[in-house]
């Protein structure tokens, strides 16, 4: 257990753990107490009971529209972010009121790490929560209320060394098989050009795409190693210092090869 990131190490490990996921920290806001998971990553024991409670709450369909508290499941306030009435809303609810104390929060710049910016910028109408971290405060101040004051100390993800990076999600960063430099898209919503400008630290997300695309080379090369299969070409030189020679241009992907017919993929691990 000591190995294992979480995102608040200072708390006690739940008795028995059910699942193990991270949260959406970079598209949460500081003054909102629900936070949805991020997608893509959940690591959960097996339970057909779990499954029927998390039918039963789905079938019911006991969701008010709206962000904030008052809507979302159960009007609990898992309403409103992306993915909220779908996986990401779904799991957070789930996890938080119908088992809670079954899962672990892991830390979001080691597990499912994707990469962007984690600090509260803007808009002026919420100028007060500038600078904070966009979860929401775990401190208190002496009459109950979130210190948001003091929740300025959260890791930057944009810059977290990737030797100690377990997995990666690749959103902000762009897909790494797009074939494109990780700069932030323009809005057609101007006011949310002050969050997409901050959104991602674009070398780092580039080292992180180069990883991606060193892994398929490995890949590749022990499939050759273990089956024959000549792998695919590397002679694209779009920015081939990040693609590896497997990019043509923008949008110009040199795709994998299949493994040859009948080949046992698991005899390259030894399975």
């Amino acid at each position: 257990r000591t190995r294992i990131a979480r995102q608040h190490p200072d708390e006690p490990w739940p008795e028995r753990v059910d699942a193990f996921l991270t949260r959406d920290i970079t598209s949460a806001r500081p003054w909102e107490k629900v936070t949805g998971v991020q997608g893509g990553f959940l690591v959960a024991r097996p339970s057909s009971d779990a499954f029927e409670k998390y039918m039963d709450f789905i079938r019911e369909g006991d969701y008010v529209g709206g962000r904030g508290d008052g809507t979302g499941w159960a009007g609990l306030g898992y309403g409103g972010f992306q993915g909220a009435m779908a996986y990401q809303g779904a799991v957070a609810y789930y996890y938080d009121q119908i088992a809670p104390g079954t899962a672990v929060e892991l830390n979001v710049c080691r597990y499912n790490q994707v990469a962007a910016d984690v600090i509260w910028r803007g808009p002026e109408r919420h100028e007060k929560h500038r600078g904070q971290c966009r979860e929401h405060p775990r401190g208190r101040l002496p009459d109950g209320s979130p210190d948001y004051v003091s929740n300025t100390a959260c890791e930057d993800c944009r810059v977290t060394p990737i030797e100690e990076v377990w997995s990666a999600h690749y959103t902000a960063c762009k897909k790494p098989w797009e074939c494109r430099m990780a700069y932030p898209r323009v809005p057609r919503d101007k006011r949310q050009v002050y969050r997409l400008e901050n959104l991602v630290n674009v070398t780092y997300c580039m080292s992180l795409v180069r990883e991606w695309f060193a892994l398929r080379r490995d890949f590749e090369d022990e499939l050759k190693r273990a089956s024959g299969k000549e792998p695919s070409r590397r002679d694209g030189k779009y920015e081939d210092g990040h693609f590896l020679g497997y990019c043509r241009g923008s949008g110009g992907y040199i795709p994998i090869e299949a493994p040859p017919d009948g080949f046992d993929i698991e005899r390259m691990y030894g399975l």
